[in-house]
């Protein structure tokens, strides 16, 4: 169990690097209602592991019993919770608080792994614990993006660096024969539940953009009027803009600069334009004829291309500008992809057990799939059976748009 410890410790390591940038006023922000503190995502991810874990070991003594009622995140068979609106209330516990809960949690955890019997009974929670942690590392980083973003002065998360520039170029990939395709996960290595039953379907020829749509693209449909023509848009979606009066990407000020990690920044028109919405990412395909690409063929065409891409290992904090040189070492991370495949169980699909049902489970409703991780998403964290899912009109993950057509 050496190397579940290892990795225990490395991901909760990565999480304290994470928030090491910020002061304790920046951890109890709360600036939209769908962002929580980032004290609140320590808390909670701590909680995981006490609740789900150390909680069933016999003599475990909990290091404060009114936690689990303000850092429990939806699990209604847990017990009732703190809404999340009103997780930026939280300013007690004080952070050094939330703190050494994380330290209480980690050292029984690493004497739970310890003892043999305890180690291998509890060795899947672990490994959930630990990628239901890393699900928060990207969570921490949107919510910090959008809590700096609302704050009027617009502070930077981190120093502006140098990046070569390169010149974007659309390369395509094409799968040009009819594919019996077994999708989802048929194995014993980790995986969610919402990954699995493994199926087949036949996957029809098609082709695919593997670099995101870019920003100059995008502004083109900006230009075109895109965001005022009714018809490009789904009856939600052109709802959705009017009554929000979207008419741009979010963190987009202007045709001409954005917010970013790195503060106020001039748009870069070779990158991918990110941060918007399935109803933005859906007019934009019919504005260009195109169309999304299903979870099907984007999983198809991840199992057909190197693991590998701007992941959050390689500490850019932004997506990336791919070329010709680059394009299929690139196959993964810099954006989620959204895909016209609604969030729905495969056939077979059973849930984890017991209160962990609640997990995915009661999700599979009105959403729909994201594929293939973005530039803050670990490298051991992403796999191409991996589904990642926001509502339609959800803008503030790290997504972005791949254009499809089929090939006749």
């Amino acid at each position: 169990m050496s190397f579940l410890i290892s990795n225990f410790l490395k991901i909760r390591k990565k999480t304290s690097e994470l928030v090491s940038k910020l002061e304790p006023e920046d951890m109890i922000v709360q600036s939209n209602d769908f962002v929580s503190p980032i004290k609140w995502h320590l808390g909670h991810t701590t909680w995981f592991f006490e609740n789900f874990i150390l909680q069933k070991k016999k003599n475990y003594k909990k290091f404060d019993n009114s936690f689990n009622y303000i850092f429990n995140s939806y699990y209604n068979g847990v017990g009732i919770y703190n809404p999340k609106e009103k997780r930026g209330t939280i300013n007690r516990p004080l952070l050094n608080h939330v703190i050494k809960y994380r330290k209480y949690v980690e050292q029984n955890i690493i004497d739970l792994l310890g003892e043999k019997n305890l180690a291998s009974k509890f060795k899947f929670l672990i490994e959930l614990g630990i990628n239901h942690e890393q699900q928060h590392q990207e969570l921490i980083l949107m919510d910090i993006l959008n809590n700096f973003f609302n704050n009027p002065l617009k502070p930077a998360y981190l120093k502006s660096k140098k990046n070569k520039k390169k010149n974007h170029s659309q390369v395509l990939w094409k799968n040009k024969t009819k594919t019996l395709f077994n999708f989802g996960v048929n194995s014993s290595l980790f995986h969610y539940d919402n990954e699995s039953p493994s199926n087949s379907m036949e996957i029809a020829p098609f082709e695919l953009n593997i670099d995101f749509v870019s920003n100059n693209e995008w502004l083109e449909f900006i230009d075109n009027d895109g965001y005022n023509r009714p018809e490009l848009w789904l009856s939600d979606g052109w709802d959705f803009i009017k009554k929000n009066d979207i008419k741009k990407p979010l963190y987009w000020f202007d045709k001409n600069f954005k917010f970013s990690f790195f503060g106020v920044k001039k748009i870069d028109k070779s990158e991918p334009v990110s941060n918007i919405s399935f109803y933005e990412a859906d007019a934009y395909c019919r504005f260009k004829k195109k169309r999304l690409p299903t979870e099907f063929e984007i999983e198809y065409f991840l199992t057909q291309n190197i693991k590998d891409g701007n992941l959050l290992e390689n500490g850019n904090f932004k997506q990336i500008t791919i070329n010709n040189k680059n394009a299929t070492e690139n196959s993964y991370g810099n954006l989620w992809c959204w895909t016209s495949s609604n969030y729905l169980p495969y056939s077979g699909y059973k849930p984890f057990r017991e209160k962990l049902s609640e997990y995915n489970q009661k999700f599979m409703c009105n959403q729909f799939v994201l594929k293939g991780g973005s530039y803050a998403t670990p490298k051991n964290h992403i796999r191409s059976t991996y589904r990642n899912f926001y509502y339609p009109s959800d803008r503030w993950q790290f997504s972005g748009l791949r254009l499809a057509s089929d090939l006749k």
